[in-house]
């Protein structure tokens, strides 16, 4: 049997890759900015990676207007290399108009990505 997700607070590596996803394509919905303060994580993925599986309290703050058929995927970025080069893909999911997920995949089998992922994230 697996063991129960434990929920904490977003790190600062998390919040700050949230901010930095949710400035760009999605920033003109700020329903789901309004949420980060209000979410908490776990982890989505027992590699190493970052992912991080989200969840914000019906009730807390207001859900995101969804249009029928809208993508999963409200925010993604490219993820660099300390040198600065393409290494796969930070993608912010949302369900029902609620932050849901952040997953962070890599092409190559890097092993575990150095903190923070903020700082990786390439522009737009």
């Amino acid at each position: 049997m697996a063991e129960p997700a434990v929920w904490e607070p977003l790190s600062e590596d998390v919040r700050r890759t949230l901010e930095i996803l949710l400035a760009g394509e999605a920033g003109e919905n700020p329903a789901y900015r309004a949420q980060i303060p209000y979410a908490l994580m776990t982890a989505g993925c027992t590699c190493g990676c970052p992912s991080q599986d989200l969840w914000v309290e019906p009730g807390d703050v207001v859900a995101a207007r969804v249009q029928p058929g809208a993508s999963p995927i409200v925010a993604s970025r490219c993820v660099q290399s300390p040198e600065g080069e393409y290494i796969g893909e930070a993608m912010l999911f949302a369900h029902e108009g609620r932050i849901v997920s952040l997953e962070v995949c890599h092409w190559e089998d890097l092993g575990p990505l150095v903190p923070p992922l903020w700082r990786r994230l390439g522009a737009v």
